[in-house]
């Protein structure tokens, strides 16, 4: 029970980590490309590619979130994922001051799907391990 725990907790830590590390990389990215004030700055060139890599950042942090989850678990992984997954939403959406624009909202809802098939690939690798 202890782990199936832990397997949670850590899945979290290890998503909400690297989406830390990834958005600190965007932000020093965005603060390079800045060269003065509103007029001056091109961040209007970069805005577009900034969405799609965050969209695939946070994503990818989710999925690799669940993925440790899964692995870690014992029993029921697909309920720990979902718990996982439950949780970054909850965090995300905290950290966004509950943000109820159409972006966001499709990122809460995108971020579970996610996080479960980061956990049903752990799964199917825990598998094969087993078989062999």
């Amino acid at each position: 029970m202890l782990r199936n725990i832990m397997s949670v907790v850590i899945g979290v830590i290890i998503a909400a980590a690297l989406f830390s590390l990834a958005a600190l990389i965007m932000l020093l990215t965005i603060a390079s490309k800045v060269k003065g004030h509103g007029e001056e700055s091109d961040l209007d060139g970069i805005s577009k590619v900034f969405d799609v890599v965050s969209f695939l950042v946070i994503f990818t942090c989710f999925f690799i979130g669940g993925y440790i989850t899964g692995r870690i678990s014992t029993k029921k992984d697909m309920i720990h994922g979902a718990i996982t997954g439950i949780v970054l939403i909850v965090l995300l959406a905290y950290a966004s001051d509950f943000d109820k624009s159409t972006e966001a909202i499709i990122y809460y809802v995108v971020i579970l799907p996610f996080t479960l098939i980061g956990t049903l690939m752990a799964v199917r690798v825990k598998k094969r391990k087993k078989l062999i």
